[in-house]
């Protein structure tokens, strides 16, 4: 039999795997016990080292079962270790606000478990026929201490042990056959198609080899390569030479989402056996009339934990693909809740689809997945042209002063010491504003942590816990509840200061506003990055590719290629305009603006987009547009869309239509969007598609000094631009025509970034 290890746990993990029962309960419970644990822990184990001549505290113990052939090495720390007249006592440290009188020696079963499953390891570590297990609570209000002692002999410690390990071996073993048949399905499989595309080959080459080096690997592969098939099918094949456990395909949009699984089922065809599952957002999801995760109000909620176990074992012994609409169906049946079923089936399965927050955002990864064990993923990071803002706004968080003024007014009179914190924390952020009074300015931003105000911030949290345990229910409890959990997203994040942050205070009207600003996301990505077994970055827009690999995560030893467009460059017509479209003269240009859009659209008829700068500019040359040549033919993008309004518009774009779909570059419609064929058979982008200007771009300017303008302004601007582009041609027969707006594409800087296949004419008015 192998030596080799085959299966990892903690202790904690099979003890909840197999003991946790009772139902989901998303209303507050401490959700600072970890860091409140700590702080029990290290009272507690001072104290033991006084008392106690022979005391460890924090030991390491594990021990590898091997049963049915399977190795699992299960692992722990027990919280402190006594010696005493040739006595050993394993003490668990639990934390906990509820007046210990009312905790009994029965209070909590896990808690026993976790204390007999280190017992029984250290017996059998060193020879012991019996060992004292305690249970110390600490109440963290009173720092009072509940001790309750049990003696249990290694026949019972071992009966018990092996019941739990046992029990989670059935899942593992479940797993365990299936990764046979797995294994031999991926050594088996075939490319799903007869051929490859141009550059297809190429790209799952250049995939395979930058996983079997375990390096990072930046793609720009435009539409029509098959991005997605190209990345999944090495990753597969490299899963099958032993190269990584779990394919992590992760992306930005819902439509993204989809393509990866339409690739999974292209490849089931071919006889693979892989277990994939989608997480969704919890309010997509949710099946319950109101996303409230309880058991008094959802029945999906209701004894979620009690049933868990034995719903996975059924799941995944008969079925591979766990997909959006199958994880309704599976919910529905066993009466679970559907996004908290994704993510239990996320631990057993071997591919996962899900929005990038779930591996990048500090405040909702999912730690188990991404931090103890993201050694074994390969990363397939789609879309990744997006993901340098949304890393931007995972890793910042702001302050807003009237938050601390609605507690104030809600808690004043009535919980005085909360209240007293909460004031401190409103003065301290008077006299944080007064710098901006002293420069006589709406704003200013320095490489600075408030630290006091931080430290307020803690003392909230720690203060508030008690009063939303007992307040339930009150007027205005809500109120505190969002501030209590605003305070831990600004206190994760300011975790993460370093010279990358510059901190931004903003006077807007009546609103004071603090903001932790993380201006290059680059180290914090690369965490995640670098943790895993590789990375494939990759995106049709993915120009100038140093910028990404800037931003991104990447260094010099990053692997990097471009690809060009499969499709005949004839297939996709450009033209230009060269008209002075900066903000300053885009007014006096409206009329000009709309003879060119109706010239353009009516030379060759069929459906069209026209990308416009912002919604205040297409409000208003949408306007001026119907004002000359009529309603008839066109639809305008709101600024606030519903996913059936959405819909709706799209729609407007059949073959039986000819219609012009007025919208903004960088919105809803300039990517994610795919319309086929004659469904959209030209573009007009207006502009190069710069970002709003704002307090935070000019501080990116500012910080990348000499490429501070591109890296801020440039490169994105014209990604979204190349977004809008990619909606016209879809397929290897799409036919196409673009007409850009703006004299600054003549800029030989602007011409580089440009696809270098685009055969770019010059447009004329008639």
């Amino acid at each position: 039999m192998s030596d080799k290890l085959l299966f990892k746990e903690s202790v904690r993990g099979i003890i909840e795997y197999v003991l946790k029962n009772g139902s989901l309960d998303d209303r507050f419970v401490s959700r600072g016990r970890a860091v409140e644990g700590t702080i029990a822990h290290s009272i507690l184990q001072k104290d033991n080292e006084t008392i106690y001549e022979d005391y460890e505290k924090e030991v390491a113990l594990k021990h590898k079962f091997i049963i049915n052939d399977i190795n699992l090495l299960v692992d722990g720390r027990a919280d402190g270790i006594i010696k005493e007249n040739k006595r050993v006592i394993i003490e668990e440290i639990k934390s906990t606000y509820k007046d210990l009188s009312c905790i009994d020696s029965d209070y909590n079963m896990l808690h026993w478990a976790q204390g007999k499953f280190y017992g029984y390891i250290y017996c059998l570590d060193n020879n012991l026929q019996t060992i004292d297990i305690r249970l110390s609570y600490f109440n963290i209000n009173t720092s009072e201490v509940r001790s309750f002692d049990k003696t249990y002999n290694f026949g019972e410690l071992k009966e018990f042990v092996y019941f739990l390990v046992n029990k989670y071996l059935e899942v593992i073993t479940v797993k365990e056959k299936f990764n046979k048949i797995k294994y031999k399905s991926i050594k088996d499989l075939k490319f799903p198609f007869e051929s490859y595309r141009k550059g297809q080959r190429e790209l799952a080459v250049n995939c395979f080899n930058s996983i079997k080096q375990q390096g990072i690997l930046f793609a720009q592969a435009p539409t029509g390569i098959g991005k997605t098939i190209s990345t999944i099918f090495p990753s597969l094949k490299s899963i099958g030479e032993g190269r990584g456990q779990k394919i992590i395909y992760l992306t930005a949009k819902t439509i993204t989402r989809t393509v990866a699984e339409e690739a999974y089922l292209k490849l089931y065809k071919e006889g693979l056996e892989f277990k994939v599952v989608t997480i969704t957002a919890k309010e997509k999801i949710c099946l319950n009339d109101e996303v409230k995760c309880n058991p008094d109000d959802c029945i999906y909620a209701k004894d979620y934990f009690t049933k868990i176990n034995d719903v996975i074992i059924s799941l995944i012994k008969e079925n591979n693909k766990f997909f959006g609409k199958d994880i309704i169906e599976y919910a529905k049946r066993y009466k679970v809740c559907p996004f908290e079923l994704s993510l239990d089936l996320s631990d057993w399965c071997d591919g996962i689809i899900c929005d990038y927050n779930y591996a990048f955002d500090p405040r909702v990864k999912l730690k188990r997945i991404f931090e103890e064990r993201n050694e074994e993923n390969i990363l397939l990071i789609d879309e990744a042209h997006n993901l340098v803002n949304r890393a931007r706004d995972m890793y910042s968080y702001q302050l807003e002063k009237s938050k601390v003024m609605t507690v104030n007014k809600v808690i004043k009179g009535k919980v005085p010491n909360l209240y007293k914190i909460s004031n401190a924390i409103n003065k301290e952020m008077i006299l944080i504003r007064r710098e901006l009074e002293e420069v006589n300015k709406d704003f200013l931003y320095h490489n600075v942590v408030y630290k006091d105000l931080i430290k307020l911030l803690r003392t909230f949290i720690n203060e508030a816990e008690s009063y939303l345990i007992k307040s339930k229910g009150t007027l205005g409890y809500d109120d505190v509840l969002d501030f209590y959990y605003i305070a831990r997203s600004f206190i994760a994040v300011s975790e993460l200061y370093n010279k990358e942050y510059t901190t931004i205070l903003k006077q807007e009207k009546n609103e004071f506003i603090i903001k932790i600003f993380c201006i290059n996301p680059s180290l914090n990505l690369k965490q995640t990055l670098k943790s895993a077994y590789s990375s494939v970055i990759f995106s049709a827009t993915l120009s100038p590719i140093k910028y990404y690999v800037d931003l991104i995560g990447g260094d010099e030893n990053s692997f990097r290629v471009k690809f060009d467009s499969p499709f005949n460059r004839e297939n996709l017509l450009t033209y230009l305009y060269s008209l002075d479209m900066r903000y300053v003269n885009r007014e006096r240009n409206i009329d000009i603006l709309c003879k060119i859009i109706n010239q353009f659209i009516n030379e060759v008829q069929g459906n069209y987009m026209v990308f416009l700068p912002s919604f205040d500019y297409l409000a208003k040359v949408y306007k001026r547009y119907v004002d000359i040549y009529g309603k008839d033919g066109t639809i305008v993008q709101g600024e606030s869309l519903s996913e059936a309004q959405k819909e709706e518009y799209l729609a407007q774009f059949s073959l039986e239509n000819k219609v012009v779909g007025f919208t903004v570059v960088g919105g809803m419609f300039s990517e994610g969007v795919d319309l086929p064929g004659d469904k959209l058979i030209g573009a007009i982008i207006v502009g190069v598609g710069f970002p709003k200007v704002s307090i935070e771009n000019n501080i990116i300017q500012e910080y990348f000094d000499t490429n501070g303008f591109d890296y801020s302004y440039t490169y994105p601007g014209i990604n979204k631009v190349l977004q809008s582009v990619g909606r016209v041609i879809r397929t290897e027969t799409d036919k196409g025509r673009v007409l850009l707006i703006d004299n600054r594409y003549n800029n030989p800087k602007y011409r580089f970034i440009l696809p270098s296949d685009w055969i770019i004419e010059d447009y004329k008015l008639k």
